[in-house]
């Protein structure tokens, strides 16, 4: 079994949960969201040479709602109990999320982003010789420092998307504050009015928007609802999502038949963030203003969502 040090619990609590259950419909996203958080942070923590994943243990207990929870590699029952290695890495993935003891000031990412109370970020600035980075928000004066890998993680917006629903269940009545307990001790309380403060930004920090009115063929769609599809402006493959309302709906009622080859005009938004030291980039159409058909050569083949999750990554 893992050491205690991979072990952590988060707690939900208030009226509704006094019985010891809770609506799976609630709970559900929230695990699959500290999951991906996981995920998401696995990679700043070299130590860890082999994948994680986040497990329930089975040890409920009544009056409010308790998950404990535990990392585990997914060789560990070849490999029996963890190194000092290990532990060390547990330690320091713990440390970056907040989801462990703070060495002094240094905020975790939870405190970070409840500390950030969703403003700018006025300044932030690498302490020479060091792993740390300085950050003040705007409309506050007292610097905080975080460690560069935690840092990481708050401009990450899948991390914060993840960690809003995470949060989320405390929108549900009856259920008032969420906290994070390591080795028994509590590191993280939010109370149901500082559930706000975990929402995602809307868009990354220092996003460029451009809009051009382009033509593009089709590669590849998928009909499953959000899913995106595969497009060429005839010098470069992208996945786009489409936010033409009319047209999905068009193509979702079969109003809308399409072969290879076939052209659509349309209003192509890109965004641009810097995320770390990689610049990102998201495509979605806006709008379609004409679906140019091509002759009959035989249907466009489908978007299997495995490959397309695979390629977007």
């Amino acid at each position: 079994m893992p050491g205690e040090d991979a072990h952590f619990s988060i707690i939900y609590d208030g009226e509704a949960l006094a019985e010891g259950s809770i609506d799976a419909k609630a709970l559900a996203p929230a695990l699959l969201a500290l999951a991906e958080v996981v995920e998401e942070a696995q990679p700043l923590i070299p130590e860890l040479d082999a994948q994680i994943s986040l497990r329930v243990r089975s040890n409920f207990e009544r009056g409010s709602f308790e998950i404990h929870l535990e990392l585990a590699k997914l060789y560990q029952q070849l490999v029996g109990l963890f190194s000092g290695q290990d532990a060390t890495a547990f330690a320091n993935l713990f440390q970056i999320l907040g989801i462990g003891g703070m060495a002094g000031t240094v905020l975790g990412l939870f405190q970070l982003i409840k500390r950030a109370k969703r403003r700018k970020v006025r300044s932030a600035v690498t302490i020479e010789r060091t792993e740390r980075v300085k950050i003040i928000f705007e409309g506050d004066e007292d610097p905080v420092e975080v460690d560069q890998r935690t840092w990481k993680l708050f401009q990450n917006l899948r991390v914060r998307k993840a960690i809003e629903q995470v949060i989320a269940p405390l929108y549900r009545k009856g259920i008032d504050t969420f906290q994070i307990k390591h080795r028994g001790r509590e590191t993280l309380k939010v109370a149901e009015e500082e559930a706000k403060y975990f929402e995602a930004p809307t868009e990354h920090e220092g996003e460029t928007i451009t809009e051009t009115d382009t033509r593009v063929s089709i590669v590849a769609m998928s009909f499953q609802p959000g899913n995106k599809w595969r497009v060429s402006d005839g010098s470069r493959t992208i996945f786009v999502a489409i936010e033409d309302s009319n047209f999905v709906r068009d193509v979702q009622q079969s109003r809308e038949a399409f072969r290879k080859g076939d052209i659509l005009n349309v209003k192509l938004q890109t965004r641009q963030w810097v995320e770390g030291t990689d610049l990102k980039a998201e495509h979605a159409i806006v709008r379609v203003f004409h679906h140019e058909s091509a002759p009959e050569q035989g249907n466009l083949p489908l978007l299997p969502d495995q490959d397309q999750r695979q390629d977007q990554q």
